[in-house]
Order: C-alpha cells, then sequence, then structure tokens
C-alpha cells in the first residue's frame, strides 16, 4: 500500500478509535513517527480533509471535521433524535418506494411472496451516513404510501398517525463489505471498505412483525454504544 494511504489509514482509524478528537498531530509529528517525507503526510492529510474527515484552519492547523453518530442500543430512538443530541442536522430522502416481491428474509418473517418496500438515505450535515431499506406488510405499507416520507420518523407516522404499536426490537449488527451502488450512495470512497448491517424486526405487544429494516451504516460515521451491567450471585 502506497506510503500516504498507510498514513491516511492510520490517521483515520486512530480518529475512530477517539484518540484525535480535535486537532490531528503536526506534520513534523508524523513524519517523524512513520518517517517519511513532508509530501507524504500533506497528500494524506490532503485525501481526509477531500474526504470530509478532517478539515484545515489557517492559522491552527488541521482539525477532526466529523465524529462518529453515537446511537444507544436498549431503545428505539429515532434518527432525528439520534442526529439533533449530536447537534447535527438530520435529513432523511426517499430513494424508492412501493409494492415489492418479497426478499427471502422478508418473505419468511411476513409470511407473504409480497411486501411493502421503502428505501431511504439518512444524512447528517448532508453527509450521507445510513442507506435504509424497509419492510412492511401491505396493509400497513399502503397507509404509509399515502405520506411523504421525506424528512420524517416512520416510527412517529406509524404510532401518532396510524395508531400501530410498536413494542419490541430485535436487532443484530455485523460487518459487511457494501456492493458498489451501496458505497456509491453512502458516499464511500476508501479501499478497502467496510460497513455495519444492521437488521430489525419490530413487532407489536402479540409478537406480530410490523417492520423489517436492513440498514447499512457507514463505519467511519456510526457507532453504536450499549450499558452492560454484570450480573452477580447473591
Amino acid at each position: 500500500m502506497p506510503l500516504h494511504l498507510q498514513v491516511r489509514n492510520f490517521l483515520r482509524n486512530e480518529i475512530l478509535k477517539g484518540t484525535f478528537t480535535e486537532k490531528i498531530p503536526a506534520e513534523y509529528d508524523l513524519m517523524d513517527r512513520f518517517a517519511v517525507s513532508r509530501a507524504t503526510i500533506r497528500r494524506a492529510i490532503r485525501t481526509l480533509i477531500e474526504e470530509g474527515v478532517l478539515e484545515s484552519r489557517q492559522g491552527l492547523g488541521t482539525f477532526v471535521a466529523v465524529r462518529p453518530i453515537e446511537e444507544w442500543l436498549g431503545n428505539l430512538s429515532t434518527f432525528f433524535e439520534i442526529v439533533d443530541e449530536m447537534g447535527m442536522n438530520p435529513n432523511i430522502k426517499v430513494l424508492s418506494q412501493g409494492i415489492v416481491a418479497a426478499p427471502q428474509d422478508a418473505a419468511k418473517i411476513f409470511g407473504v411472496e409480497e411486501v411493502y418496500e421503502t428505501i431511504r438515505l439518512r444524512l447528517a450535515n448532508d453527509t450521507p451516513v445510513v442507506l435504509e431499506t424497509q419492510y412492511y406488510p401491505l396493509d400497513i405499507g399502503r397507509k404509509l404510501a399515502e405520506f411523504d416520507l421525506n424528512n420524517v420518523s416512520t416510527y412517529d407516522i406509524l404510532e401518532t398517525k396510524l395508531g400501530v404499536s410498536l413494542w419490541e426490537a430485535k436487532q443484530t449488527i455485523a460487518s459487511i463489505i457494501p456492493a458498489d451502488e451501496e458505497k456509491k450512495l453512502l458516499g464511500l470512497t476508501a479501499e478497502p471498505c467496510c460497513a455495519l448491517l444492521s437488521k430489525r424486526l419490530v413487532t407489536d405487544h402479540d409478537g406480530n412483525p410490523l417492520e423489517y429494516e436492513k440498514s447499512i451504516y457507514r463505519g467511519d460515521m456510526y457507532a453504536f454504544r450499549i450499558n452492560l451491567t454484570r450480573r452477580r450471585k447473591v
């Protein structure tokens, strides 16, 4: 791997780990650390600036421009609530919606051959961070079709407009290599590239499936957090 990409990957990883939260080390410090030229360091930094990870402030240095959006697992928070708490501007764009043949996993969950599908892109400060695909039973989907799903929380529509009770959710998260079209929509340019795939099934209090969501999260812009408590024998 070219030296400037090695430096770029190091800086990106340290930013994601929280090692650098404001200002990155000076160019000369990075030159000493990697035993490379100033041109190599500047090329690595310039790449991260172009990707929106870093920003240059005249006379002050180079600073971290983004921080991962942190979502607490354990409650059904909306994207707007999460991003607002981070002090960023949320935005959601509908890419497509309508009745489709159910993919195998959705067909098994809902027990039907057709489902209502919505595909939306979530953005924070105009940066794409999540590509979400949601599946609904046709009775719920046809009602959702009457609403503009741009810049709205589907949870809010389901609960306040349609009277649907969202009771419980089961979620799995795994690392994936996104497809080319997914990379394009999420603005992922770095290679190699990984993302997080979240699968979430929301049910009512009787266990009936209401929504099945498959979302691809940018690994460099999104993080999940959870509180853990160790059980002790009394």
